[in-house]
């Protein structure tokens, strides 16, 4: 199954998703050009690239595992769940709360989509229950910092680099690589940046 495993990363230029095999990332640190646009990327040696890629391989399985529970059981957090329709918050169930603070920090838009009662996906701004939190984002003269998109209570100190999901510390675990320690998203196993 090792064998099998493969790399995912993502080209800090243009934002390509690439996967390549480990056995063709060589033993050590390299840079190599993108095979999209050709800007420089730094690859991980051939062993920091297999532990990285166990933890892509263990994030999917456990969002696949997620969305089965989500397809058989219904949610129920004793608030109307809300759903954004935006690159990398697929397995994201918000309730209002979390929604507001979304909405301060400026993550959730007027003009982004949303999952409606009616199971289509309408404009945010358009939504009754969700009108107020825009006039009180509109009307604010201040901004808050980012909030984690999980837990939207903590300050983000990281960004995810591959969907740019704003990360508390709990989101960003350190993890050892060899005698380094390195924080990656909990999320898809990817690098993370400081915010």
């Amino acid at each position: 199954m090792e064998s099998a495993l493969q790399y995912g990363y993502t080209c800090p230029s243009c934002s390509g998703a690439f996967s390549i095999p480990l056995d063709r990332i060589p033993p050590v640190r390299a840079r190599f050009p993108c095979a999209s646009c050709g800007e420089p990327m730094d690859f991980p040696s051939r062993e920091q690239a297999q532990i990285l890629a166990k933890l892509q391989l263990d994030a999917a399985q456990k969002a696949a595992a997620a969305e089965e529970l989500t397809k058989t059981t219904p949610v129920d957090r004793g608030d109307k769940v809300f759903r954004v329709d935006k690159r990398g918050w697929e397995d994201d169930y918000l309730d209002r709360r979390s929604v507001r603070n979304l909405i301060r920090t400026g993550e959730i838009l007027e003009t982004d989509h949303m999952f409606g009662k009616d199971g289509e996906w309408v404009v945010a701004g358009e939504l009754p229950e969700l009108k107020p939190l825009f006039d009180l984002k509109r009307r604010s003269k201040f901004t808050p910092p980012r909030c984690c998109r999980t837990h939207t209570d903590r300050l983000a100190h990281f960004v995810c680099s591959a969907t740019d999901r704003p990360l508390c510390e709990e989101c960003a675990p350190e993890k050892a690589f060899g005698s380094n320690n390195v924080r990656v998203c909990i999320h898809c196993g990817g690098t993370i940046k400081d915010l």
